[in-house]
C-alpha cells in the first residue's frame, strides 16, 4: 500500500487557510480588497465578539452573475490573472483565487450578489468548505459576505487567538490603513454595533486622515508630492511634534497596496532623523506608485510584503520626498507662516518648529553618518551630539541626502570607531550653557537616588562639522576598549586623575601617560543601571495616593489587558480607566510619578515591536531606559570631586565600558597615538 496519498480538497482547503487567514483581520483584509477590485465606492464592515463570531462586509461594486458567483469560491478561481505573464504586471489586489475557498472552509459563509443590470441577485452558502445552496436573492447592486464562527472546525486555531478587544483593534487598524491607501472610497466600520470608523471617501487623504486620528491632526500635516526616476510619492507627513510611540500611524502604500518594508521604514526614519526624540515616531502616510516591473508583490501570501528591483532608488525617492514636504514653503495651511521658512535645509525646519522640537528632544542622537553616510572620500559630514533646534551651520539637505552610502543602507557592514569633533572649543561651550544651573557645593554627588533622576536638566546642544578624513585619521587612533587586550580590561578604579570638562560633556582624565575621554552621560547611564539591576527579580511597587490617567490608544489598551501580570513584575499596576484612557495605581518604588507614563510608553512600544519578549528583556530594556533617562545629560557642569566620584563608581560596575545600550563610555589614547596626531616621529 502506498505510504503517499493526494489529500482531498477539503484538506487542501484547510491548510490553504492557514496560510490566507491567520485571524479575523486576515478576512476582513482579504474581502475588502476584493471590495475594491469590484470598483466600489462604499465599503461597510460590521463585526461582532472580534470577528469570531460574526462579520459582514458590504459594497456597492459591480457585483457577479450566478455564474461567477459559483466560480469565485473554487481555489484558485480569479478574475484577475490568466497567465504566468499577468504576474508581471498586476493591478488588481487580488490574484491568487484563494481567499474566498480558504475563508469559506473555516467557517459558516454566505456571499450575496447582484450585477447592476439583473433584476434578481444570487446567494450562495458554504459551511466549512461544503457547498450548501445557491438560490436566485433580492440585493441591491453589489456584494455581501457574511462569515459566522470563524474556524469553529479547527478548534487548534482558534485557541491561538487574543482576546475579542485585540482582534477588534487588529481589524480596526486594518480597515483604517486600506481606508488611507483608497480615500475615495468611503469606509464605515461597525464593532459590536458601534460605528468605530468612517471616512468621507472624496479623495482627499487630509480628510481620510482627520477622520481616522482626529481632526485636530489637519493642522499638523504637510502634504507630499514627489517624482524621481518613474517613482509617484504622494501622501502626507506630520511633523515632528505629532508623535507616537509606534509606528501605528505609519501607513505604507506600494500600487495601491498595504505593505511592509524596512528600506522604507529607514528612509522615513533617516529623513526625520535630527528632528524626533528617541522612540518617537511621527504620522506618515505614503503612497508609492512604481512600474509594475520595478516590483514583485507575490512574495508573501498575505501580500504584506513586496520586493523591489532596485532598494537604492525606492531608498532615494522616499527620503527627498520627505524632507521636500517638510521643506515645502508652498503649503496652502502655513502660507501665513511662509516667511519663517529658508528652503532647502534641515535647519529650517527645526527654526520653524522652535521649542516644539526643543521640547521633545532630550535624548541621544545616533550619528547621521554612523548609520547612513559613506566615509569615502573628503565629503564633509555634520554630527550632533544630542537633539536641539539646529542653526545655519547646517548644510543643505540636499548635501547631505548626496553623501548617502545606500549600500552601507542596506546591508553593509556598519562601521565602527568612534568620531572626534573639532571646532572651536569656545563656541562648543557657548552653545551648551545650562539654563540657570547653579553648581552643587564639592561635597555633594552627581548621583540621585530617585529612579529617574529629576536634578539634572537638558540644554540646548552643539552642532559642529568634522570630515572624512578626520573620522578615518582619528578612528585608525582611538581605540574601542571593549576590544583591548584581557590585561588592559582590567583597569582599576583607583589611580584616574581628571584634569577637567570638554563642552560640558566629556570628562578629559589621565592614568599614568594615557589619555581618556569619558562620555559622562554614558558613565552615568552605566553606573545607574546596575544599581537598578542590584534590586530584586520584581521590581518593588508602591502604590500611587492619587491614581494617574492618560490616553491610551486601543493597542495600548489590548496591552494593559494582556500584560498585565508582566506589568506587575516590572513595577507598574495599570488598569483600564475608562474609554481610551488607561490609570495608574502604582510605580516602581523611587519612580518620579511624572516620568511614570513616560517609561510605560516605552515598555509599549516594545511590547508592540517585539513577539513575546521574556522577562529579562522586558526588565533589562526598562531598566536601561530609566538608566538613561535619569542619568546627567550633555551640557551639565561637573566639579572635580563629581568627576572622580562618577569614574570611581563607574569602574566599579560590572561592565564599565559600554552603556546598557551598548554604546561606549570610554576612549583611551596612548602617548604613542598622540604622538601620531601631532606627526611626531
Amino acid at each position: 500500500m502506498a505510504t503517499i496519498h493526494v489529500l482531498d480538497e477539503t484538506t487542501i482547503n484547510k491548510i490553504a487557510a492557514g496560510e490566507v487567514v491567520e485571524r479575523p483581520a486576515s478576512v476582513i483584509k482579504e474581502l475588502i480588497e476584493n471590495s475594491i477590485d469590484a470598483s466600489a465606492t462604499n465599503i461597510e464592515i460590521e463585526i461582532g465578539e472580534g470577528g469570531v463570531a460574526y462579520m459582514r462586509i458590504t459594497d456597492n461594486g459591480i457585483g457577479m452573475t450566478e455564474e461567477d458567483a459559483r466560480l469565485a469560491i473554487l481555489r484558485h478561481a480569479t478574475s484577475k490573472i490568466q497567465q504566468v505573464e499577468d504576474l508581471f504586471d498586476i493591478a488588481s489586489l487580488g490574484f491568487r483565487g484563494e481567499a474566498l475557498a480558504s475563508i469559506a472552509s473555516v467557517s459558516h459563509f454566505s456571499l450575496t450578489t447582484r450585477k447592476a443590470d439583473s433584476d434578481l441577485g444570487t446567494r450562495i452558502t458554504v459551511d466549512g468548505g461544503t457547498f450548501t445552496d445557491c438560490i436566485p436573492y433580492g440585493a441591491a447592486p453589489g456584494t455581501t459576505i457574511e462569515i459566522k464562527d470563524l474556524f469553529y472546525n479547527t478548534p487548534a486555531r482558534r485557541k491561538f487567538l487574543k482576546t475579542e478587544r485585540t482582534e477588534a483593534s487588529k481589524i480596526q487598524d486594518i480597515v483604517g490603513k486600506l481606508a488611507l491607501s483608497n480615500p475615495h472610497i468611503s469606509f464605515k466600520l461597525i464593532i459590536d454595533d458601534r460605528v468605530a470608523i468612517i471616512t468621507p471617501g472624496n479623495g482627499d487623504i487630509s480628510d481620510t486622515v482627520a477622520a481616522l486620528y482626529g481632526y485636530k491632526t489637519k493642522d499638523d500635516i504637510f502634504t507630499v508630492a514627489y517624482e524621481s526616476d518613474s517613482i509617484y510619492i504622494d501622501g502626507v507627513v506630520s511633523k515632528p511634534t505629532l508623535l507616537k510611540s509606534t509606528r501605528i500611524w505609519q501607513t505604507i502604500i506600494v500600487n495601491n497596496r498595504v505593505i511592509s518594508d524596512k528600506t522604507i521604514m529607514k528612509a522615513i526614519d533617516n529623513a526625520y532623523h535630527a528632528l524626533l526624540p528617541k522612540n518617537g515616531h511621527p504620522l506618515v502616510v505614503l503612497n508609492i506608485t512604481v512600474p509594475a516591473r520595478m516590483v514583485d508583490i507575490n512574495v508573501h501570501p498575505r501580500k504584506s510584503e513586496v520586493k523591489f528591483s532596485d532598494d537604492k532608488i525606492i531608498f532615494k525617492a522616499v527620503y527627498h520626498g520627505i524632507l521636500n514636504a517638510l521643506n515645502n514653503p508652498l503649503h496652502e495651511r502655513y502660507e501665513r507662516e511662509s516667511s519663517s521658512y529658508m528652503t532647502g535645509t534641515v535647519a529650517n525646519i527645526s527654526d520653524k518648529y522652535g521649542n516644539d522640537i526643543a521640547s521633545n528632544s532630550n535624548r541621544d542622537i545616533k550619528n547621521f553618518s554612523s548609520d547612513s553616510t559613506s566615509l569615502a572620500g573628503n565629503t564633509t559630514y555634520d554630527s550632533y551630539q544630542a537633539p536641539t533646534v539646529v542653526h545655519d551651520s547646517m548644510q543643505s539637505a540636499e548635501h547631505i541626502a548626496t553623501a548617502i552610502d545606500y549600500d552601507k543602507v542596506f546591508g553593509g557592514r556598519r562601521t565602527k570607531g568612534y568620531e572626534v569633533m573639532r571646532g572651536e572649543t569656545s563656541q562648543f561651550v557657548e552653545n551648551l550653557k545650562t539654563k540657570g544651573y547653579t553648581p552643587p557645593a564639592p561635597k555633594a554627588t552627581y548621583e540621585q537616588s530617585s529612579f529617574v533622576d529629576k536634578s539634572f536638566e537638558a540644554v540646548p546642544t552643539a552642532y559642529t562639522s568634522y570630515t572624512s578624513e578626520d573620522v578615518e585619521k582619528f578612528k585608525s587612533l582611538s581605540h574601542d576598549i571593549r576590544n583591548e587586550e584581557i590585561e588592559d580590561r582590567t583597569i582599576q578604579n583607583s589611580g584616574f586623575l581628571p584634569m577637567g570638562q570638554v563642552a560640558s560633556c566629556y570628562i578629559l582624565a589621565k592614568k599614568g601617560d594615557d589619555l581618556y575621554i569619558i562620555d559622562q552621560h554614558a558613565a552615568h547611564e552605566r553606573v545607574r543601571y546596575d544599581k537598578l539591576c542590584k534590586s530584586s527579580e520584581s521590581i518593588p511597587m508602591q502604590s500611587i495616593l492619587v491614581p494617574q490617567y492618560s490616553e491610551a490608544t486601543d493597542d495600548e489598551m489590548n496591552l494593559v489587558e494582556e500584560e498585565r501580570e508582566t506589568l506587575l513584575d516590572l513595577g507598574f499596576d495599570v488598569e483600564l480607566g475608562g474609554p481610551a484612557k488607561i490609570k495608574l495605581v502604582g510605580a516602581p518604588v523611587d519612580l518620579v510619578e511624572s516620568k511614570a507614563f513616560e517609561i510605560l510608553q516605552y515598555i509599549f512600544s516594545y511590547l508592540h515591536d517585539h513577539q513575546q519578549p521574556t522577562k529579562a528583556q522586558l526588565r533589562h530594556e526598562m531598566l536601561a531606559y530609566a538608566s538613561c533617562r535619569g542619568a546627567i545629560k550633555a551640557g551639565h557642569n561637573l566639579n572635580m570631586y563629581q568627576m572622580t566620584t562618577l569614574i570611581e563608581d563607574l569602574f566599579s560596575t560590572e561592565k564599565p565600558y559600554v552603556c546598557p545600550h551598548g554604546r561606549p563610555t570610554i576612549i583611551k589614547f596612548t602617548p604613542d597615538e598622540l604622538g601620531k596626531l601631532f606627526l611626531r616621529s
